[in-house]
């Protein structure tokens, strides 16, 4: 079955359970609906995971799971599915651990909260003071690692790019700070702190540097100083330890098997754990640091972790460290999703409800563990509490532009690539086309100095400061989500580009590629020329080094290696 497909029927099924199934009992006398679905919540929420999640899991053929509701300081709900690996394996048991995948980053934030509390790190040091030999390439800072902060790398703000460098072997000893090394290899997209990009580099070096300080190996720190504390004793980042453990749930592709130990991102996305202990973390998270009446976190170490950071005014919804915030009703919710390399899981909680629900899979990419399962959990809430409020424009503190103000024509153009959005003028009218047939026109005003787009009913589209001589990212923003920091579009061209150079040397580069992951063709791109300029799958590329160019969203792309690679993934003529 196609990933569409399976995505359209996971739909339809929502929508039949979001009509038939949270059902909120009338009320007793002197309690209003709203107050009895609280105490209920974690008891409804049981019943509509355990109703959901069974059937998806055997539709679309996920070998293993388990899931767990849990309230501040009780299990409300607890199953298992399936079996470890295929056919006759092992069946699925609370002791079974699974890769949480980039759950972990939450897990590393919280380690080095730790160590900021011990005095070992600050947040808003630049990390060259820790790691003097660290470099990293840029086109807009000389010397970014004098810049990044252990704030901008939680918060994915420091502009590192996301996956790992190719040519890691991963099976030969001290291969984990091989891949710190290499990082120094990679170029940032953007200036230091310019935006949000979610990037597992930040969360990698974060933990090589509390390794280095600390002087213990970064698993080892963390044992000591987050998991065993929070009573997560069968939970390790030490993935030798994991290799050997026989209640280990194999990874799988859709398309067969995979064991992904060892693997490069260890403090991004290396953690394997229990539901038995991810439910002690879940109640970690409610109870705001304690466990067992002992406070292992300071109160305001806590606020930090859980707040969104580099807020936007107004910003409901973003990124905190190591967890997403957002809003639900009247309420928010954190959470994360882990996903790849045989694994998908999901925690979120409540904290003004204390509820939390941890789903773990031994298989990748399936969609459950991720929006779609969010939506089956916020369900009750969304039934109790009603949808979010309205959140109205302040253009009380807006300047109004007009179509022909400078600013308003300097961001025309195309902002993505095959699935662009693309801001200018159709039939007279300026505005936003972001589909074929879908055209909304904008009206422009000036917010502190802020550069912002309204179209539809509900959307802003803000635009940041140019990048170099290109405009910069278009930021969108759905008022009643507040989610600021959280959409981007990069400026890609326009139809008034001056002919590019042009250059002979590049027709050796033009043709089709494969993009592979894990040695397996994942995507066909094509390279050719247009106007003058190099173009790679649809975007127009800047040329830094002779054969060495950057791609519109920032990406690298180096045609001067063996193999040649694109945003650290190897590409390959076709």
């Amino acid at each position: 079955m196609s990933r569409e497909r399976v995505f359209r029927r996971l739909c339809l099924s929502i929508a039949v359970f979001a009509l038939c199934g949270f059902f909120v009992a009338p009320a007793t006398p002197g309690e209003t609906v709203a107050e009895q679905a609280r105490d209920g919540l974690g008891e409804t929420i049981a019943a509509a995971m355990s109703d959901w999640l069974p059937g998806q899991l055997k539709e679309l053929g996920v070998p293993g799971a388990v899931s767990a509701v849990v309230s501040n300081d009780e299990v409300v709900w607890e199953e298992t599915f399936g079996v470890s690996d295929g056919p006759g394996s092992a069946p699925i048991t609370p002791n079974t651990i699974f890769c949480i995948r980039s759950i972990s980053k939450s897990v590393t934030a919280l380690a080095v909260l730790v160590a900021v509390q011990e005095g070992l790190v600050d947040l808003d040091t630049p990390i060259s003071q820790y790691l003097p030999d660290f470099t990293i390439n840029s086109r807009y800072d000389e010397r970014p690692q004098d810049l990044i902060t252990l704030r901008h790398m939680l918060g994915h703000w420091a502009s590192f790019t996301h996956d790992p460098p190719v040519g890691i072997d991963v099976g030969e000893p001290g291969y984990f700070e091989r891949y710190i090394d290499r990082i120094s290899d990679t170029w940032l997209k953007y200036p230091v702190g310019y935006r949000h990009y979610y990037a597992n580099y930040g969360y990698d070096l974060a933990a090589y540097l509390l390794q280095t300080l600390s002087g213990k190996p970064f698993a080892e720190y963390v044992q000591e100083k987050v998991l065993d504390p929070i009573g997560m004793t069968s939970s390790t980042f030490d993935l030798e330890e994991v290799a050997t453990r026989e209640d280990r749930a194999i990874g799988h592709l859709r398309e067969g098997n995979v064991v992904p130990v060892p693997l490069p991102e260890i403090a991004a996305a290396g953690l394997y754990s229990t539901i038995r202990d991810m439910s002690k973390y879940a109640q970690f998270q409610l109870n705001r640091g304690v466990v067992g009446g002992r406070r292992i976190i300071r109160e305001d170490l806590i606020t930090q972790y859980h707040s969104i950071q580099y807020a936007h005014l107004d910003q409901r919804t973003g990124y905190c460290f190591g967890l997403w915030r957002e809003v639900v009703s009247n309420t928010v919710s954190f959470y994360h999703e882990g996903g790849g390399r045989g694994f998908g899981s999901h925690l979120i909680f409540y904290p003004e409800f204390g509820i939390g629900v941890v789903t773990l899979t031994n298989m990748e990419y399936h969609g459950l563990t991720g929006y779609l399962g969010r939506t089956i959990m916020n369900g009750p809430i969304i039934e109790a509490y009603g949808p979010l409020p309205a959140v109205e424009p302040h253009l009380e503190r807006m300047r109004a532009l007009g179509t022909a103000d400078a600013r308003v024509r300097s961001i025309l153009g195309r902002y993505g690539d095959s699935q662009a959005a693309v801001v200018g003028f159709e039939d007279g009218v300026l505005g936003i086309r972001i589909s074929a047939t879908t055209f909304f026109p904008m009206t422009f005003y000036d917010d502190g100095g802020e550069l912002v787009g309204m179209y539809g009913n509900s959307t802003e589209a803000r635009f940041l400061p140019p990048l170099a001589s290109q405009p910069g990212s278009m930021m969108t923003v759905n008022r009643p989500w507040g989610n600021h920091n959280s959409h981007y579009l990069e400026f890609n061209d326009s139809p008034q580009d001056p002919p590019g150079p042009d250059k002979p040397q590049w027709r050796q580069y033009v043709g089709e590629y494969d993009v592979l992951w894990e040695d397996d063709p994942a995507s066909t791109v094509t390279v050719e020329i247009r106007n003058g300029y190099l173009y790679f799958r649809d975007g127009k590329c800047e040329e830094l080094a002779p054969g060495l160019f950057v791609h519109y969203d920032g990406e690298v792309i180096d045609f001067r290696t063996t193999p040649t690679t694109y945003a650290n993934q190897e590409i390959r003529r076709k």
